[in-house]
């Protein structure tokens, strides 16, 4: 027989258990996504007031990096790298995911063979072999690009560089790239091993940088914090938790 008092907390302690399942529960079908840190911020200035500092920074938030060559090159480089080689069987997400990239061959439309090691991705393309870069934008918002292909800036034929160029992605899309100023992309004849330790702004032959920043006129978003909804109760995390960017 239990007592009146140990009946009670009893009690109270399933009716707790029953409250905080349903609250999971709740809360996994209800969860909003969380932005990334990097499309946050605390001034909501914009049109006449200063544009909050990742919209006009000279910075890339992030360069994704591809490094071509023969398929025996290829290999020989991705063991100097010292990383696990993950093959891509299309595109392959960059740097922290606010851009996935893949190189298509344009006159059969297949993937070309590439692998994912040590933040590189490898390209596997035969001199003169023409190519296309296929870019998605996986954030809700728009992106500027800057892309360096063999040491010369894509758009302009000039001297390659990380800056901010005039290429956009907008929100959620796609970006298809098969031509620089200088006619069809073709891949070329990469003569060392230097290109996978050149970090360089300007690249060399064998390197293609894509550098990505927030648009200048993305809209302005301010911290974020938890609302109600994304609190799990007694500490449990949420089912369904909000989408991390690596």
């Amino acid at each position: 027989m239990t007592s009146g008092k140990a009946g009670r907390t009893s009690a109270w302690i399933r009716t707790v258990a029953i409250a905080g399942t349903g609250l999971l529960a709740s809360c996994g079908s209800t969860i909003a996504p969380l932005r990334p840190a990097w499309q946050q911020d605390s001034n909501l200035f914009q049109q006449g007031f200063p544009a909050r500092a990742e919209q006009t920074t000279k910075t890339p938030h992030m360069v994704a990096r591809v490094v071509y060559a023969t398929p025996e090159q290829v290999a020989d480089l991705m063991d100097r790298q010292g990383d696990v080689p993950d093959r891509q069987g299309g595109f392959a997400r960059m740097g922290d995911g606010t851009v996935d990239l893949a190189v298509q061959d344009v006159a059969t439309g297949k993937w070309i063979e590439s692998y994912l090691c040590g933040g590189i991705l490898f390209v596997a393309g035969l001199p003169n072999q023409a190519y296309r870069i296929v870019l998605k934008n996986r954030t809700p918002m728009p992106l500027q690009l800057g892309v360096g292909v063999d040491g010369k800036d894509l758009q302009t034929g000039r001297t390659a560089s990380l800056g901010r160029g005039t290429l956009r992605m907008e929100p959620k899309g796609t970006l298809t790239l098969d031509h620089s100023s200088q006619g069809p992309m073709l891949f070329k004849a990469v003569r060392s091993d230097a290109v996978l330790f050149d970090t360089s702004p300007q690249g060399r032959t064998g390197l293609i940088q894509v550098a990505v920043f927030l648009a200048e006129d993305a809209p302005s978003i301010g911290p974020e914090k938890l609302r109600a909804s994304q609190i799990a109760p007694l500490g449990l995390f949420p089912i369904g938790r909000p989408e991390q960017y690596r």
